[in-house]
């Protein structure tokens, strides 16, 4: 589908937000991606795939690190570009109707997808709880468009996770559901927490979704299965698991 770059802001060194304007409306869940073309040419070759930050009717928002050479690609784009995205992909994360008390956990850019899982979360009457770290990024948290009605706490570092994950379980403030995106090792952590309070918690995984359909295979994530383990493709059985099925990399 054709996707018009509209409005272009930066927040913090890497960051960037862009808003794009769809060829025709789509309906889309918080934690599902689209593939965007960087360019004609096809260099790089294969499309990257982003996280979906805001969705509404034909508007999508993404907010994007610059770590390679295809977003720093992007970041040359000016308002009025026009290039071909595949959206919405992928399974999103889920709740339960009803008040409750959430808790997101993010990591750095990780925290993209959960601004519009706490949209959502508030739009359905849940207290939304946000355990964000590392301070150092805290930048791009002025992209969340609600963040003055999330009870936000911002970690050090990873050093403080445990114990700040611990403490807000005890507070209950993860008993509506727990959802998390970032590194690995932040979510093993969270999800490990989970498992030992009979909490669920739900990760998105951030694997190299090349294709977007499940068919190049290059993003499998090992989960649990039996006694042993199988693999699913993040693209399309995610990329939000059950964070008590996942295999971790250690």
């Amino acid at each position: 589908m054709k996707a018009t770059l509209v409005e272009k802001r930066g927040f913090g060194i890497r960051d960037t937000l862009y808003k794009f304007k769809l060829a025709e409306p789509v309906v889309s869940e918080p934690g599902q991606f689209v593939e965007v073309e960087i360019t004609k040419n096809h260099v790089p070759f294969l499309r990257r795939p982003i996280s979906i930050f805001h969705a509404d009717g034909d508007t999508v928002e993404l907010l994007i690190r610059t770590v390679g050479a295809g977003t720093t690609q992007m970041l040359k784009w000016e308002t009025g570009h026009e290039t071909d995205m595949l959206v919405p992909l992928g399974r999103g994360f889920s709740w339960n109707e009803g008040p409750g008390d959430c808790l997101l956990v993010g990591g750095g850019i990780g925290a993209a997808p959960l601004g519009y899982l706490a949209e959502k979360l508030l739009d359905a009457g849940k207290n939304v709880h946000f355990l964000f770290l590392p301070r150092r990024n805290d930048a791009i948290l002025g992209s969340f468009r609600r963040l003055k009605e999330i009870d936000l706490f911002i970690a050090e570092n990873r050093t403080e996770l445990p114990g700040a994950v611990n403490a807000a379980l005890d507070a209950g403030k993860g008993a509506g559901g727990v959802y998390a995106c970032g590194p690995d090792a932040m979510m093993r952590v969270t999800a490990g927490l989970c498992v030992q309070n009979n909490l669920e918690c739900q990760v998105s995984m951030e694997e190299r979704m090349g294709c977007g359909f499940g068919i190049c295979a290059g993003c499998v994530v090992p989960v649990k299965s039996g006694d042993g383990f199988t693999y699913k493709k993040a693209c399309v059985d995610g990329p939000v698991f059950n964070g008590g099925e996942v295999i971790f990399h250690e």
